[in-house]
């Protein structure tokens, strides 16, 4: 062999190796996108009172702002709340209000999307009365 065919060689196998480097698949996992949060989202929240059911109908902007409203079941009794948060990806955090039991409740959820389907977190009345981990999943369209 002479020098010109290593030559040629080693800079094919150099641009085989930098072509390799981006290709999708390769190596690690890339980052996932930044999803919104709009669509229907259903979970439980452990209390221990028994497990409630709830589904959030969730609307976010570009800005990251989410509205929307929850709807529960709690021990057979069903209800409905305004929410409003935030989603600075991959952090949620939304403010729920709930009417239960004639008595108005304020409170939080704290979550963090793990997939573009799934929210991971807690929630927690302002009053501490219900607290509970809840995972949160996006109902297919």
């Amino acid at each position: 062999m002479n020098m010109t065919h290593l030559s040629r060689r080693h800079a094919l196998g150099g641009l085989l190796t930098l072509s390799l480097a981006f290709l999708p698949g390769c190596g690690d996992d890339p980052e996932p996108e930044d999803p919104k949060l709009t669509g229907e989202w259903t979970g439980q929240v452990a209390t221990p009172a028994g497990p409630a059911s709830v589904t959030l109908g969730l609307s976010e902007n570009d800005a990251g702002d989410v509205t929307g409203t929850m709807n529960w079941v709690f021990q057979g009794q069903p209800g409905s709340g305004p929410v409003t948060g935030t989603h600075n990806y991959p952090e949620v955090s939304l403010n729920l209000k709930i009417e239960l039991f004639g008595m108005e409740l304020t409170g939080k959820y704290e979550g963090r999307l793990t997939t573009e389907d799934r929210i991971e977190g807690t929630f927690a009345t302002d009053d501490g009365s219900i607290t509970g981990s809840v995972v949160l999943t996006r109902k297919a369209e």
